[in-house]
């Protein structure tokens, strides 16, 4: 029987080492962070028979280290596994090969998107697409969702998108006896290989992890060399490094395009998304249709969801009137760059998981062209409600924001513990997003703008 050793706890880790306890592994599991309360970790043990420490354990007998993409490569264990060449894979490789040996009937077509941005988007609006046809099941950072006919029916909330989260999510769906069609998942950082269609949005922004020894974009790149053969992959057309992966190992993969990437291969995607005005045109081998778009979102900011949600409903067999209608009656996510009304002012939201400081930049931009319109002030809400959300919005990223740009804002709260120090007591400070909108809302003029950017789940 394979011994083996679980790092990292806190992301998910708890559902990887229980699932293999299950499935007749031994298995000791290691809390690297220190985060997991007493309680839980002895469940583990009189429960599961799941050996646990807080400490770094010794390699012995050991056939197999998981460990999360993120974790430092000095940390004790995984050094050790190293020099003594014991097998290393990732979270999502363990979850892949977890979904290998579970039994779970009626599962139907698998898709997992990934990327730096874009990937609850992309993820929502291929649901919308696909259930005109089929009962699609959704998992996002917004929870588990069930879509039939184009509507959406909230199935659970609380989960993340770590790779782990995936088990949890088909532990609920069995549990509630759905049988889709479908089933999309969003996944942080990479995907399991298990998929039969899996979606890499965009490698940009890049940046690094493992205590800066490897950067993100490797890590999501990484299915390339473990994905099932039959696994089809639909690639950002700019992003090369991923697709010369995909022809070193004899992947089928498909590209796409959007508005945001205008270099000289663009026109060659497989499916081209380019927004002209308030219209989406779309381009692809057998053609081109088009779309309106509402004017109650700013658009420009879906333009790779609007592609690559096309790209693989095209590619399924969905008719391009269900994408032109799906399109144009979408009026953009709650968080991602929704405009909408708050108390009689103008309310721009672009707070969510994936929020970082070019997202914001962009929401500025675009607040201040609306303020061009109604002839008005903004009021900014920037922050993080907890630096766990996809790693946090790095303090000193918002400090350079501020410094260029607050003379552009009338009035500024910053939310999060790690953003006190930002400032030198000029500006206001908030614990949430929730407090920090009750201030913007109670300094606001009616005429006002508020901007909310904050790094939150939602």
């Amino acid at each position: 029987m394979s011994e083996i050793i679980v790092l990292d706890l806190t992301h998910a880790g708890i559902v990887i080492a229980t699932k293999l306890s299950e499935l007749g592994f031994s298995v000791t599991a290691v809390d690297v962070y220190g985060t997991v309360d007493e309680k839980v970790l002895l469940e583990m043990e009189e429960i599961h028979g799941i050996k646990t420490s807080k400490k770094p354990v010794q390699i012995d007998k050991h056939d197999i280290v998981i460990s999360p993409a993120h974790l430092d490569p000095e940390y004790p264990v995984l050094a050790e596994a190293r020099d003594k060449e014991v097998r290393i894979i990732t979270h999502h490789q363990a979850v892949g090969n977890i979904l290998s040996m579970m039994n779970w009937p009626g599962k139907g077509t698998i898709i997992e998107i990934t990327g730096s941005k874009a990937k609850t988007s992309s993820a929502s609006l291929l649901a919308e697409m696909l259930s005109q046809k089929m009962k699609v099941v959704l998992h996002t950072s917004r929870g588990l969702e069930l879509w039939v006919n184009g509507h959406a029916r909230v199935l659970n909330l609380g989960l993340s998108i770590a790779p782990g989260s995936i088990l949890l999510a088909v532990d609920k769906l069995t549990e509630l006896d759905v049988i889709a069609d479908c089933c999309i998942f969003e996944v942080s950082i990479g995907l399991t290989g298990f998929a039969d269609i899996g979606i890499i949005t965009t490698l940009e922004p890049d940046y690094g992890i493992a205590a800066s020894t490897s950067n993100a974009s490797d890590a999501k790149i990484r299915v390339l060399s473990y994905a099932k053969p039959q696994e089809v992959f639909f690639l950002n057309v700019k992003d090369r490094k991923a697709q010369d992966m995909a022809k070193e190992y004899g992947k089928t993969f498909f590209t796409f395009g959007d508005s945001e990437y205008s270099g000289a291969d663009h026109n060659n995607a497989d499916v081209v998304a380019d927004i002209e005005n308030k219209n989406v045109i779309f381009k692809h081998q057998d053609g081109t249709f088009s779309s309106g778009l509402s004017e109650n979102y700013n658009s420009k900011s879906y333009s790779t969801a609007f592609a690559v949600s096309a790209a693989v409903a095209l590619n399924m067999g969905i008719p391009e009137q269900d994408i032109i209608e799906v399109i144009g009656s979408f009026e953009g996510l709650q968080g991602r760059m929704q405009e909408k009304e708050l108390s009689g002012r103008i309310l721009i939201d672009n707070s969510n998981s994936g929020m970082d400081i070019r997202s914001a930049e962009r929401s500025l931009d675009y607040a201040l062209n609306r303020i061009e319109e109604e002839n008005s002030c903004i009021i900014m809400v920037l922050g993080e409600e907890a630096e766990q959300v996809c790693e946090g919005l790095p303090p000193e990223q918002v400090s350079e924001f501020v410094m260029r740009r607050s003379d552009e804002l009338s009035g500024l709260i910053l939310v999060g513990e790690r953003m006190q120090n930002i400032g030198n007591g000029r500006f206001i400070y908030a614990g949430g997003l929730e407090e920090g909108m009750e201030i913007a809302t109670a300094i606001a003029s009616e005429k006002d703008i508020i901007l909310s950017c904050v790094k939150c789940f939602r």
